[in-house]
């Protein structure tokens, strides 16, 4: 139901409003399910209780099964019993990375095991603001425990260095915080104003467990070879979750057709995309049928959610200017750059001179391209495009475009129209070849010759035994008879009484071809 959906015109926006609805409620339908499900095979619940507890906790309308299946083995793994996560069940709904965050810093800021349940977990960030002399009158940390000393023991920052004093009217939180600038400080030698500022933005960092901190930097440094420095410029790298790149390794061995370390070490982002995630996007763009290959040139996409991705490459497919383009090597900047092609898209339409190029490319290339007051498109798409559809080689292609004065400035969007009008008339690829300029021609003035030729005099011998103009003269017939009262200039491309009233007051002094001339030989194959 929600492939049949996705099947849409993105410029209507009833069918958007319709095709969101019927998305949204066949996506909420699965999920509901998917809660119900889980519940019953792994609590045993009712479903009365079921709704009731979705009623209180809203969260889990936005929960899958496997999501849901995640975060209670993960739990069970460390050690929590089924009626404890029962009491609070909305620990289901946290995110799986701040669980085991959660659950580790309470170990290693000195918690008592016995008395880390989902109720302090729920209640984390209240409990982290009290002070490790309140923690220890409440019997969360004993009393001779030293707090700074036991979060350092799971790391391996040198004894020596330990803080030699331990202030318990501090608050936990603070306590750890003020450890994590110490240890980052001494495992990437980075200053305190840049780990304050990391802070700031990334906020995952002040309830990152020291361990996965730790296992995290070791990674980059190892695995990728990252040097200190790029990982205190990519400050961003310390709160990625060392599963999830472990993940990304273990299950894609290239990215782009590329090594995966490479692509990585080259952009960095990419790590912080959970690794399914990664899967997904991959699988989009093979259901597009684009190669991965084509991602070389924007390997950023795969920093995009996969919903995100899909809903972009249906938008591709659906836009007839952008279209044309599914097939280019350079495709997946389109996608990437959804923002800048769509604004730009509008004002281009109007020039009639779209091209990827000029879609993607930066600002100032933009605007120098535009304060020329040029309207050529770029040639390359065409190229790209009729080299695939066509099964030419591209040197010889163009040479034979090149031959039409106008070439440059007829959309991408008219040929593959055109393109597609033909091969729907069974003309072969080879006698496109062989007429290749009649794609620049709107397929409306060639719908007229078609017919048209069919009615000249004088052409017999050009005849099958039927009386029809034989396949392999027809494209030439059509070229002359589009060109003829233009005198074989090359201004039959044009689509509007406008620029043909030009044209004609242009060659006013010069004789028009009448349309009973007669031909004293089989045409050419290339006439312009």
């Amino acid at each position: 139901m929600l492939r049949k959906a996705m099947k849409f015109n993105l410029f209507n926006i009833s069918d958007i409003k319709t095709v969101y609805q019927t998305c949204c409620y066949c996506s909420n339908h699965n999920r509901k399910n998917d809660v119900i499900l889980f519940f019953q095979k792994h609590f045993d619940l009712p479903v009365p209780e079921i709704n009731r507890i979705m009623n209180k906790y809203p969260s889990f309308h936005n929960d899958t099964y496997s999501s849901l299946y995640y975060n209670f083995s993960n739990l069970m793994k460390f050690g929590f019993l089924k009626e404890d996560i029962l009491k609070k069940i909305q620990i289901l709904t946290f995110h799986p990375i701040t669980i085991t965050n959660y659950i580790m810093l309470l170990e290693e800021g000195g918690f008592i095991k016995s008395k880390v349940d989902t109720n302090v977990l729920i209640r984390f960030k209240f409990i982290s603001k009290k002070s490790i002399a309140t923690l220890k009158d409440l019997n969360f940390i004993n009393n001779d425990t030293n707090v700074q000393h036991h979060i350092l023991s799971f790391t391996t920052f040198p004894r020596e260095l330990y803080p030699k004093s331990c202030d318990d009217s501090l608050s936990w939180n603070q306590v750890q915080t003020n450890l994590f600038k110490l240890f980052v400080g001494w495992k990437i030698k980075m200053n305190l104003q840049k780990i304050q500022y990391a802070q700031s933005i990334y906020h995952r960092l002040h309830n990152k467990s020291f361990r996965r901190t730790e296992e995290t930097i070791d990674i980059l440094l190892n695995e990728f070879n990252f040097s200190e420095d790029k990982i205190r410029r990519h400050s961003y790298l310390i709160h990625s979750d060392p599963d999830n790149t472990k993940a990304i390794l273990e299950n894609y061995n290239q990215l782009c057709g590329i090594d995966i370390k490479t692509v990585l070490s080259k952009h960095p982002k990419i790590i912080l995309t959970p690794w399914k995630s990664i899967g997904e996007i991959k699988k989009h763009f093979k259901d597009f049928n684009i190669p991965e290959s084509a991602l070389k040139k924007a390997p950023e996409i795969y920093t995009l959610g996969s919903n995100t991705v899909y809903e972009r490459l249906c938008k591709l497919k659906e836009t007839p200017e952008l279209a044309s383009f599914i097939d280019n090597p350079q495709v997946a900047r389109l996608i990437y750059y959804d923002k800048k092609v769509t604004n730009r898209l509008k004002y281009l339409i109007n020039k009639n001179c779209i091209s990827l190029n000029l879609l993607v490319t930066n600002d100032s290339s933009f605007k120098r391209f535009n304060s020329n007051g040029n309207d050529k498109g770029k040639t390359n798409d065409i190229m790209v495009y009729l080299t695939k559809e066509l099964g030419e080689d591209k040197i010889k292609l163009r040479s034979l475009m090149e031959r039409h004065p106008y070439w440059q400035y007829i959309s991408l969007l008219n040929i593959r129209k055109t393109y597609e009008y033909l091969k729907t008339k069974q003309f072969t690829k080879e006698q496109l070849c062989q007429c290749v300029h009649i794609l620049l021609y709107p397929v409306p003035k060639i719908e007229e010759a078609l017919v048209a030729i069919q009615e000249m005099n004088n052409v017999d011998y050009l005849r099958d035994l039927n009386g029809s103009i034989k396949p392999e003269f027809v494209l030439s017939l059509v070229l002359y008879h589009l060109e003829k009262n233009y005198h074989f200039s090359g201004n039959g491309v044009w689509n509007t009484d406008q620029q043909n009233n030009t044209t004609l007051k242009l060659n006013a002094s010069k004789n028009i071809f009448e349309e009973t001339e007669e031909l004293d030989h089989e045409p050419l194959v290339k006439l312009i």
